[in-house]
C-alpha cells in the first residue's frame, strides 16, 4: 500500500504537522527535533487499526496524557490524524481517512483502566468524493453492515475484526478492507547489534503454511537468526540476495552456518574464505550485524508495507551507508509494484543526507526541528535555499552538489536557526 499524505494533530511535539510522502522519504534534523515522535505518531495511527484504543496506551510515560501535545491549552484536546491511502503511488483511487479521539476524564475508581472515546471519524473515497463512513451517522452507510462498532474502536479495526469473524457484508468496499489490513502492519525499527546477535526460537518450516508462521525481524532486530535460518531452509532466493549485499562490503564473505542451541533455539555464524573461517554471530562486529539486519529487513518478503527505520547509519561505515541506501531505493522503486515497500528514514548522518541529495532527485528529504515548542517539517531544499549555501558543481557543471560539511551543519541546525 502507499501513504500519500499524513497529518498529525496534538501528538507529542506535533501540534499540526502535515507532510506529503513519496516511495522513499528521508527525515533529518537535530536531536529532539520530532523525528522519532513523527514515527511514533504513525505507529499510534497503525495501532488504531489493530484493536481498541486501550491497547494504544499504558501507564505513564506511555499514557495518553504523556503523548498529548504539551502546548494544548484545553483539557478536551484530542489526538487526531488525517491520512490519504492508496494501493500504490500510481493508483488514481485513494481513501481520505480522518479520526480524532481522547481519553475520558471521569473514572469510577483510581485503579480502573482509562477509557477512550472516538469523537469524529470519516472515511471518504477519492477522487469521487463518496462518503463511505461517518461516525456521526454510522448506520447510514453500507460499510457499517456486519461491523461491531464501539466508542473506542476505529472503523479500520472493526473491519479487520469482522473479516476475521466472517461477518463482513458482501458489499464491503474492497479498498477500505485492504487499507485496514495493511495499516495494521505498519512498523518501525531501530536495530540493536546486541539483539541481532542472540539466538532465536527455532521456526517451524511449513512451506504451504500461513504467512504468520514465517519469522520476521522485530523492532530491535529480534529473530534475525530465525529469519536467516528459515530463508536458508526454504531455499528462498532472498538469502542469496542478502549474501550478495554482504559481499559488496567484504568479498571474502561466503555465507551462513546454523547451529541448534538447546532444544528450541537456533544461532548463526558468518563463513569467510580467509583465516577467519567461521565467526559466530556474537563475535561479529556491531557494524556488520547492523548492516546484516538492515539488509535482511529490506530484502525480506514479510516486511511491512510501510517501513519506518530510525538512524540506520549507527555503527556503519560510509561505504555501508551508501550500500544500504542503494538497497532502500531499490526496494522503494522496484519495477514490480508487488515487491515494493514504502520507506521512511530518520537520520542524523550527513552521509545519508548527501547520498540522498546528490542523487537524481531530492524533494523527498525533509528537515524536522522544533520551533516555539512544536515540530516544524520543511523540505530540505527550502532549508538549503534559505541558508544561502554555495553548492559545489556536479559532473555536469551545475551547482547542485551538497558537501558533507554543509550537510552536517544543516542537520545539526547551525544554518537553520534552532531556537535557543
Amino acid at each position: 500500500m502507499f501513504l500519500k499524505e499524513i497529518e498529525i494533530r496534538n501528538y507529542r511535539v506535533h501540534q499540526d504537522t502535515k507532510v506529503s510522502l513519496l516511495p522513499l522519504t528521508v527525515f533529518v534534523g537535530p536531536n529532539g527535533g520530532g523525528k522519532s515522535a513523527l514515527f511514533d505518531g504513525l505507529l499510534n495511527f497503525s495501532i488504531l487499526a489493530r484493536g481498541n484504543l486501550k491497547q494504544a496506551f499504558g501507564p505513564f510515560p506511555f499514557s495518553f496524557y504523556a503523548a498529548l501535545y504539551r502546548g494544548a491549552a484545553s483539557k478536551v484536546a484530542r489526538i487526531g490524524y488525517r491520512v490519504l491511502l492508496a494501493r500504490s503511488e500510481s493508483d488514481a483511487d485513494y481513501l481520505d481517512y480522518e479520526i480524532d479521539y481522547a481519553q475520558d476524564q471521569k473514572r469510577t475508581a483510581e485503579d480502573q483502566p482509562p477509557s477512550f472515546t472516538i469523537f469524529a471519524e470519516r472515511l471518504r473515497r477519492q477522487p469521487s468524493g463518496d462518503l463511505l463512513f461517518d461516525r456521526a451517522q454510522p448506520d447510514k452507510y453500507p460499510l457499517s453492515r456486519g461491523l461491531t462498532l464501539e466508542h473506542d474502536r476505529a472503523v479500520f479495526s472493526s473491519l479487520r475484526q469482522s473479516y476475521a469473524a466472517g461477518t463482513l457484508s458482501p458489499d464491503t468496499d474492497e479498498l477500505a478492507l485492504y487499507c485496514a489490513q495493511q495499516v495494521s502492519r505498519f512498523n518501525k525499527f531501530r536495530l540493536d547489534a546486541n539483539i541481532l546477535s542472540v539466538p532465536s526460537r527455532m521456526p517451524e518450516i511449513a512451506l504451504d503454511g500461513p504467512a504468520s508462521t514465517v519469522p520476521r525481524l522485530g523492532y530491535r532486530g529480534e529473530d534475525l537468526a530465525a529469519t536467516l535460518y528459515y530463508m536458508s531452509e526454504t531455499k528462498s532466493p532472498v538469502i542469496e540476495q542478502v549474501k550478495e549485499w554482504i559481499k559488496t562490503l567484504d568479498r571474502r564473505f561466503q555465507g551462513f552456518e546454523f547451529n541448534h542451541v538447546g532444544a528450541d533455539r537456533v544461532s548463526f555464524s558468518a563463513v569467510y574464505s580467509d583465516a577467519r573461517k567461521v565467526v559466530p554471530s556474537v563475535l561479529l562486529s556491531s557494524g556488520m550485524l547492523s548492516y546484516l539486519g538492515l539488509i535482511v529487513l529490506v530484502a525480506s518478503p514479510e516486511r511491512p508495507p510501510v517501513l519506518m527505520i530510525e538512524e540506520p547509519e549507527n555503527g556503519l561505515t560510509p561505504q555501508a551507508v551508501k550500500s544500504f541506501y542503494r538497497a532502500v531505493r531499490g526496494l522503494a522503486y522496484n519495477e514490480d509494484p508487488k515487491r515494493r515497500s514504502q520507506v521512511l528514514l530518520s537520520s542524523h548522518s550527513p552521509f545519508v543526507i548527501c547520498e540522498a541529495w546528490n542523487g537524481e532527485d531530492r524533494d523527498f528529504i525533509h528537515q524536522v526541528k522544533v520551533v516555539n515548542g512544536k515540530a516544524e517539517v520543511r523540505k530540505f531544499s527550502v532549508v538549503v535555499q534559505e541558508s544561502e549555501i554555495q553548492l559545489a558543481k556536479d559532473n555536469k557543471g551545475k551547482r547542485t552538489h551538497l558537501s558533507l560539511q554543509n550537510a552536517e551543519e544543516i542537520m545539526s541546525g547551525y544554518l537553520a536557526g534552532i531556537d535557543e
